[in-house]
């Protein structure tokens, strides 16, 4: 066995945490939980303008409330005023009757207007109940899928730690020149995270390049700890 090939189990390894981790980054629920903030955020923001606009229409109803009870209250006092004292005369029975009717058109106007807001009362608490109802399935919902994600990142992190455990086998079995090589070529934009490829028949694993016979017999030639890299993509060669 080359001294090397622990190189390309190493690129296996590295490949098998790339895509456990970018399994974990790319769930779908990753990208509706921003959807289910922003959906929560705009119930709470309606919730909250609803909730004010019945608090000013309760306060507006009680006040009305209070506006009847007193005009209630006016017209029994000016009829037990009226008919306590002595006997009226018919221009007084006239003006009484006239001032009650005028407490009695104002209370049905303020009662009408009482009605009016009690059924905007009625109609607001159910829409803020609609509401609630849809906050709640909300964050049901976003819990549901926060816990999807959590299952899938501890899944995810206990398979990175066993190939952390077998990576770290197989790094003490290369030289360190080599492990440098690799590292810097895995990094590299558009390779994919292969840092490593097999030389065989003369062609490099990776690129698929046909090197030159002398330069593949050069390469043949070299300790087999050297660095030996292809000339296209740079890939450590693993003979």
């Amino acid at each position: 066995m080359s001294l090397l090939e622990p190189l390309l189990e190493l690129q296996a390894q590295d490949l098998a945490a790339d895509a456990a981790r970018q399994r974990s980054a790319e769930l779908p629920e990753r990208a509706s939980l921003p959807v289910l903030a922003a959906r929560l955020a705009e119930n709470e923001g309606r919730l909250g303008a609803a909730r004010g606009e019945l608090a000013l229409r309760q306060a507006e109803e009680e006040r009305l409330g209070t506006e009847v009870s007193r005009v209630v209250a006016e017209i029994e006092a000016s009829d037990v005023d009226y008919y306590s004292g002595k006997r009226k005369g018919r221009d007084a029975a006239a003006a009484h009757e006239e001032a009650q009717e005028r407490l009695r058109a104002t209370k049905g106007e303020l009662e009408e207007q009482e009605m009016g807001l009690l059924e905007e009362v009625e109609a607001l608490s159910g829409r803020i109940e609609e509401i609630e109802a849809e906050t709640a399935s909300n964050r049901v919902e976003t819990e549901r899928v926060e816990a999807a994600i959590r299952k899938v990142e501890a899944e995810v992190e206990a398979e990175l730690e066993g190939l952390a455990a077998v990576r770290a086998g197989l790094v003490a079995r290369l030289p360190p020149p080599i492990l440098t090589a690799y590292e810097r070529v895995r990094a590299q934009p558009r390779k994919g995270g292969r840092g490593a490829a097999p030389l065989a028949d003369g062609r490099c694993g990776a690129c698929r390049i046909q090197l030159p016979k002398l330069e593949y017999a050069r390469m043949l030639g070299e300790p087999e700890d050297a660095v030996i890299q292809c000339p296209q993509c740079r890939r450590v060669l693993v003979r």
